[in-house]
């Protein structure tokens, strides 16, 4: 039976998820999750809802699913203490840091690898699976194809998105939110700059309107269940821990019908009023199948608006400005309480409560603050009905466990009660029970007496006795023996494993003995200068699957007496493993030094490798349990995160290595831009330079990698660390310089500013730097 996992970022939601049929949740605590903005739940509420759910058979999945930086690692290690103490049933865990210490320090801890890890391979599940996690959370990006397959060779869980908001980036690869205003996505702050207004432009063309093309519609798989479920996932997640509990209701409820009817392999037909349900309650223009059945498209995407639009309601037929007023012409029932939107071309939609009843085909005169068009579209945003109804399914808790009871009674020994559930059983022996002397207890009455389960998490589904006739007991003996069983049931359900802690003792990872330049390069001009500074030391090479110019590359750079690693892509799905693994593996008895490594599937791949590993930046490295990690992993070198602060990297040891300077990409994405809007470059000698304008003029420059179907943006300026003395001086990190689209002037000036210290001219350099805010 596939598990049904429900978001929870409030006590509210708990209990919604939990009546409508979850079969585990997934919630964060006050500190450490991704959802920085949901409400959470204090150490209380989280013992309260981990009490609530496992006398109901649920789950409970714990998130600690960001980055965690070097200065929390004590405050950490006293959260996973108390989560151990607690015993929930796993954690969904995105840094490496924190795999290790739970796996080294807290052994009976189960792991689940979070989707901000963007697995999206076999190769980076199988990594996974070997680093100690026993589920993976999938990219979103994967098609079903994909995924079947991956179910099928990996002996491992695999949890799969299957309705709710979608990024659009891979998740765990976006710097967007980070850059612009310092609230970082993977700490779980992200201001969703994918939800604001774009134009994609040529120079200063605009080649498409201003709208909302980044804004990925949500997804639902209502209608594919049964498809999902031959696939052989094991968790279908519903996302939206900052939802209300109403949208969890209904989500949660509605798929909990349709898996069920999916399950019994039915007649699979879902009905309109289940699609208004969950309609109703949130969606961004309709809804997408995410990318199960495509692997991109603007039909994914809500260019009109990125916020709830609920269901189609009416028409405008007339405005008049003098009164702002609009008669709008009704499609469906309205009721006291509703809320209504209209959208306006170009400019956000105004909305209306409505105080009255009405019906379809009425026509509604609404006073309006601001003007909207005749023929304009009217929305349902708020349905009080549906959200009534919604609140009523959680309000009392119902949800019970379904147990056995079984009475024996004969006179001269102890009343005997067992009570079981799935393979749990317990039992109990009451008081002994009496010849009666007046008036014997009949088996009906006995059975009567002992079902009356009233509030507790229990429901006797089927019942047995063995009650000798005149026998007797008095009712409160029988009262106290079914408290005493059902105690017992309660304790069994609860009980923890011997949650095992070993004595953290914090292990320090070597420092560098000395700091050296590397750069990296995209062309064979950029390598020719930089290849002239005695300074570098190693040079990274895109390989952009183009081994020709990789070997003139690799040679050159050897004749320069310098080190060759090249850089393979940040995105690499299976069938790019299998087509291109050849060509990784020709470079193996190949006279380069090592490879730049983005993914974990090719550290999985590389793992017997007679090359060095230097890991790039976008493996969001911000802690010292993470380098020791990566080192146990056999790895050489690894790259900071940008996002931790010069101070914030004096506490890190280890081979590591800090990008100074760079345009860098801030997402990374499987939907293109250039193919939504009919610009695509595939195949075409001459590539243009395009941009993404944002609405304070910034142009975020793209870039392709059309054989992996992937497109990055980058930051609109590069990236500059100006005061890298400090680094030098302590010899903690190698610097990187990372170049993509600078003339050979401006290559010659970043190269002399930074290698020569000279901190005048690196001041006056045009760029950007993180502004991660805590």
């Amino acid at each position: 039976m596939v598990e049904l996992l429900a978001p929870v970022g409030k006590l509210e939601n708990a209990y919604a998820a939990i009546e409508n049929g979850a079969n585990a949740l997934f919630v964060g605590g006050k500190c450490f999750n991704a959802r920085k903005y949901a409400d959470n739940f204090t150490d209380e509420e989280l013992e309260t809802i981990v009490r609530y759910a496992k006398l109901r058979d649920v789950a409970v999945h714990v998130t600690v699913n960001i980055v965690i930086k070097e200065q929390e690692m004590e405050e950490l290690i006293g959260y996973l203490t108390y989560l151990n103490e607690l015993g929930v049933d796993a954690l969904i865990v995105q840094d490496l840091g924190v795999a290790r210490l739970v796996k080294t320090h807290f052994p009976q801890m189960v792991l689940h690898a979070s989707t901000q890890m963007s697995a999206h391979s076999i190769e980076d599940v199988l990594f996974l699976k070997e680093a100690g996690f026993s589920r993976v959370v999938l990219a979103r990006e994967l098609q079903l194809d994909e995924i079947k397959d991956i179910c099928e060779k990996c002996d491992v869980e695999i949890e799969t998105f299957i309705h709710g908001a979608m990024c659009y980036s891979y998740s765990g690869q976006c710097l967007m939110s980070s850059l612009i205003g310092g609230r970082s996505g993977n700490r779980g702050r992200c201001a969703q700059p994918c939800r604001m207004r774009y134009t994609l432009q040529e120079g200063n063309r605009s080649l498409t309107e201003d709208t909302f093309m980044l804004s990925l519609k949500d997804m639902c798989t209502l209608e594919d269940l049964p498809t999902l479920i031959a696939a052989g996932i094991t968790s279908f997640k519903i996302e939206g821990r900052m939802k209300s509990p109403e949208y969890v209701a209904s989500v949660v409820s509605t798929y909990r019908k349709y898996i069920d009817l999916a399950e019994k392999q039915l007649t699979y037909q879902v009905a309109r009023e289940d699609w208004g349900r969950v309609e109703g309650i949130f969606n961004r223009g309709g809804f997408s199948k995410g990318y199960y059945f495509q692997k991109s498209g603007v039909n994914m995407i809500t260019e009109e608006s990125p916020k709830h639009l609920g269901v189609r309601i009416g028409t405008v037929i007339a405005f008049s400005p003098k009164t702002s007023t609009a008669t709008i012409r009704l499609e469906g029932n309205l009721n006291a309480g509703d809320g209504i939107e209209i959208l306006r071309t170009g400019k956000e939609s105004v909305g209306a409560g409505i105080s009255r009843a009405y019906k379809k085909g009425d026509t509604l005169i609404q006073k309006l603050e601001g003007y909207v068009a005749p023929s304009s579209p009217v929305y349902l945003t708020k349905n009080h009905q549906l959200i009534k109804s919604l609140k009523a399914s959680y309000q009392k808790p119902l949800r019970k466990i379904p147990v056995e009871l079984l009475v024996v009674g004969k006179i001269g020994k102890p009343l005997y009660l067992q009570l079981k559930y799935k393979d749990l059983t317990v039992t109990y022996q009451g008081e002994i029970v009496q010849q009666a002397l007046e008036a014997p207890l009949t088996e009906e009455k006995v059975m009567k007496q002992l079902t009356k389960f009233g509030n507790t998490s229990f429901v006797v589904a089927t019942s047995s006795a063995q009650w000798t006739e005149g026998a007797y007991l008095a009712i409160s003996q029988l009262n106290e023996a079914r408290r005493q069983v059902i105690a017992l049931l309660e304790a069994a359900l609860l009980k923890k494993e011997n949650m095992q802690q070993k004595p953290i003792i914090r292990e320090t990872p070597k420092t560098l003995e000395n700091s050296n330049w590397h750069v990296g390069v995209r062309t064979l001009q950029q390598l020719k200068i930089c290849l002239d500074y005695t300074e570098i030391t190693r040079i990274y090479w895109e390989w952009q699957y183009n081994n020709e110019d990789t070997q003139i590359a690799l040679e050159q750079t050897k004749k320069a007496g310098k080190e060759f690693y090249i850089a393979f892509p940040s995105i690499i799905k299976t069938a790019h493993y299998t087509r291109y693994k050849k060509d990784f593996f020709i470079w193996e008895k190949s006279i380069c030094d090592g490879y730049l490594v983005r993914t974990y599937g090719l550290c999985y791949l590389f793992s017997g490798t007679t090359k060095k590993i230097q890991l790039d930046y976008n493996f969001n490295l911000l802690n010292n349990e993470a380098v020791l990690f990566w080192q146990d992993k056999g790895i050489d070198g690894m790259t900071l995160s940008p996002e931790l602060t010069r101070k914030e990297s004096e506490a890190l040891r280890g081979p590591l290595e800090r990008l100074v300077y760079g345009y860098l990409p801030v997402m990374t994405t499987s939907q293109c831009l250039l193919g939504n809007y009919k610009q695509c470059q595939k195949g075409k000698d001459t590539k243009r330079s395009l941009y993404l304008k944002d609405r304070k003029d910034s142009k975020w420059p793209i870039v392709t990698d059309c054989e992996g179907c992937v497109m990055q943006l980058l930051t609109p300026k590069p990236l500059v660390v100006k005061q890298v003395e400090s680094f030098n001086r302590q010899r903690t990190t190698h610097l990187r310089l990372q170049f993509t689209f600078e003339k050979d002037y401006e290559i010659k000036q970043i190269c002399e500013a930074y290698l020569y210290k000279d901190e005048k001219s690196i001041t006056t350099l045009d760029g950007v730097a993180f502004k991660t805010v805590e």
